[in-house]
């Protein structure tokens, strides 16, 4: 697998396409930043990337979590409105 042009050995019993595209996924990020920052130093772009990615992680955590808020409050309503109509 290749990550910032450095080989690296992957070991594990794992899935390895899935860690191919897991590193597809870094590199493209990595890509993007450096296009947008003109970023050269490996470690720099390692660093932006690591922030980017973990921020998209949380992200996503966020709009997960809100999403079974509401899902929760939704199916409370209709668990009363059940309730009275029978």
């Amino acid at each position: 697998m290749r990550l910032f042009g450095r080989e690296y050995r992957i070991k594990g019993h794992g899935n390895r396409k899935y860690v191919e595209n897991l590193a597809d996924f870094i590199n493209r990020t990595a890509d993007e930043i450096q296009r947008n920052t003109n970023t050269v130093s490996t470690l720099d772009l390692a660093i932006l990337t690591l922030l980017n990615v973990t921020d998209e992680l949380f992200r996503t955590r966020q709009v997960k979590e809100e999403t079974r808020e509401e899902l929760k409050e939704k199916t409370e309503k209709l668990i009363k409105a059940i309730d009275r109509g029978v």
